[in-house]
């Protein structure tokens, strides 16, 4: 009897308890979808076939006529942001509304989140002070040479695998191993082979950063989604095997170049600088001023931030840009009468400055590769949704509705990309589209073209990260040309990896390598 007592009053309980979270979206005169019991969209997102990106852009394809729109995950409300003009307010003009992530780190248990990218409040802002001298154009001309050495290795790669008769390439692994060369050169000032040496660490780590297995899903799948559990539970963002491997090559790095005294033209460097003095220093030719660089000289970095930027740094480096090197190739393969107008722009750029390498100077003047690498990040952001926290109670503009302070509020890059009313025929590669815009002629008002976000927390290494790919890309394609070997690839879209939370194709990517 009492069994079915308490039975049936805390099923009231729960009932209750449900209708009373999941009305407070219709308390705010906000307009939601109707939550799924219990689990409101997590329950839809962790177990659909979907990916991260595509979930969020059936959202936004569903309610995009709506300019924001309320969810839950689980009990927890959140937006989505749907209108480009409340999106530029949210990510440029109301910036100071919305300057957080909304993560859920524990330095204490996770000393690799003490980075630019999770940071909250005046700690991300005083580290991104400090950072962004790190990443200007004079700095990046000053480790092209360091660069260019590792695409010399990738071209090199190619040409002794189809001496020996290999002219197949999984080109999503052979561009990783390229950008994992890269960046632990720059990073870590470490001379690797990852294209010769297929059992490298460095190889192994980055892809371990990015394994599909159970766990580290779930790690990305809460950190995103339910960042107040994962610190409850003392749940590491980043598994200990990749932790202790990070916090070695950094201590080793420091210590080498502090006792040996050895100063390398690299991002280590400079992080070292910032440990010991505060600030970087200003080469003659720097595109900033001494005074800007040493604006917030008040503190050093410690030891665990720069652990968790030169992580950061790592992980996020090798994969976005290799993602989009690949995806280019991939639209190139499909298109060869684009990949032959590309390949004929580095060839005249290397008669004009009659030169067999392709230098810092004359990348810069290969437009139309710029043009190609912009539209692969159209068709396909690499990082496919932007999450930003509300820091206080914010009105949007020209609305009736009042963000209250905590709510995270995600924004669809991918459905804003591929949206037909503000780019025609998305699915289409056409890099004209960029030829005299920097949005693609996109038809919108607001933020609309954003694969590396936008305002003061857009992605502090794009320029690198667009370097590196186009250096990568026009060093390959000065020597070969490349064509699909799945030929269902060139009228079909690839299926989306749905574990991956960057979009990467479910399976490999096989191209053909001809010499030029």
């Amino acid at each position: 009897m009492w069994f079915w007592v308490l039975l049936t009053f805390l099923i009231f309980l729960f009932y209750f308890a449900n209708q009373h979270y999941f009305s407070y979206w219709s308390k705010c005169k906000i307009p939601f979808k109707e939550p799924t019991f219990l689990f409101g969209e997590l329950w839809d997102m962790f177990a659909s076939k979907k990916s991260q990106g595509q979930y969020f852009a059936s959202l936004y394809e569903r309610f995009k006529n709506k300019k924001i729109i309320g969810l839950y995950f689980s009990y927890r409300p959140v937006l989505l942001v749907c209108d480009p003009d409340l999106i530029q307010e949210v990510l440029i003009r109301d910036f100071t509304s919305f300057h957080d992530r909304g993560f859920g780190f524990d330095e204490q248990i996770d000393p690799l989140t003490s980075n630019v990218f999770g940071l909250a409040g005046q700690r991300w802002r005083d580290l991104r002070v400090k950072l962004s001298p790190t990443f200007t154009s004079g700095k990046l001309k000053i480790m092209y040479p360091t660069i260019y050495s590792c695409a010399q290795v990738l071209q090199d790669y190619i040409g002794k695998e189809l001496k020996s008769g290999n002219d197949i390439f999984d080109t999503h692994d052979l561009l990783g191993r390229f950008t994992t060369n890269v960046i632990s050169s720059v990073a870590f000032g470490i001379e690797n082979d990852c294209l010769n040496d297929r059992e490298n660490i460095f190889r192994k780590m980055g892809m371990k950063i990015f394994d599909t297995n159970f766990a580290q899903v779930a790690r990305n799948f809460l950190t995103t989604f339910l960042p107040k559990l994962m610190i409850f539970l003392k749940i590491k963002n980043v598994s200990q095997e990749i932790e202790d491997f990070i916090m070695s090559i950094v201590r080793q790095s420091i210590e080498l170049r502090e006792t040996e005294q050895v100063e390398r033209k690299d991002f280590m460097q400079l992080m070292i600088q910032l440990k010991n003095q505060g600030f970087v220093s200003v080469d003659k030719d720097e595109d900033i001023n001494e005074e800007r660089s040493k604006s917030s000289d008040k503190t050093k970095l410690t030891f665990n931030e720069i652990a968790g930027n030169t992580f950061i740094f790592f992980a996020a480096g090798f994969e976005t840009s290799s993602s989009t090197s690949n995806l280019c190739l991939f639209e190139l393969s499909r298109h060869p009468e684009i990949q032959k107008k590309v390949q004929d722009e580095i060839d005249q750029a290397m008669r004009n400055a009659n030169s067999s390498e392709i230098t810092y100077d004359m990348l810069q003047e290969l437009k139309y590769l710029d043009m190609c690498i912009n539209e692969t990040l159209r068709k396909y952001p690499v990082i496919t949704v932007i999450l930003r926290n509300c820091t206080k109670d914010h009105k949007f503009s020209g609305t009736e509705f009042t963000v209250k302070k905590g709510t995270n509020l995600f924004i669809p890059i991918q459905g804003l990309h591929r949206d037909p009313k503000i780019y025609e025929n998305p699915m289409a590669f056409n890099p004209e589209r960029f030829k005299d815009s920097s949005t693609g002629l996109g038809k919108s008002k607001g933020a609309f073209y954003i694969p590396f976000g936008d305002g003061p927390r857009i992605c502090i290494g794009a320029r690198m990260g667009k370097l590196q790919t186009k250096l990568g890309l026009a060093m390959i394609l000065s020597k070969f040309t490349f064509e699909l070997v799945d030929q269902n690839l060139i009228h079909n879209e690839f299926e989306v990896d749905p574990k991956m939370f960057v979009m990467k194709p479910r399976e490999s990517i096989k191209m053909k390598a001809i010499p030029r």
